[in-house]
């Protein structure tokens, strides 16, 4: 399974799980998980932060289904702040 992971507001990432889930081409294929990171600050400038893990099913991976997700992650930056995370940067800051 190949695994693409990305951090950014967690209400833009939720609007990002739910566009996956709804295109049919991709919710045959991806998995979805988001997970809400805990802030440091009160401030009201900063949402909740998120990370949104996209799980695709091994031997199923073509160049078209990573140009949906691609697409799909373009209009999530368009919104807000989203920004690739290395998966083994998460486990090993966990």
């Amino acid at each position: 399974m190949i695994k693409l992971m990305y951090r950014g507001g967690a209400a833009n990432l939720q609007l990002l799980a739910e566009e996956i889930r709804e295109a049919p081409e991709l919710s045959r294929q991806c998995t979805v998980e988001i997970t809400y990171q805990e802030t440091q600050s009160d401030s009201l400038h900063h949402g909740q932060l998120a990370d949104i893990a996209i799980s695709v099913a091994a031997g199923v991976a073509t160049n078209g289904l990573y140009e949906a997700i691609r697409a799909l992650i373009d209009r999530a930056r368009d919104r807000g702040s989203v920004e690739p995370v290395d998966p083994l940067e998460r486990e090993g800051g966990e």
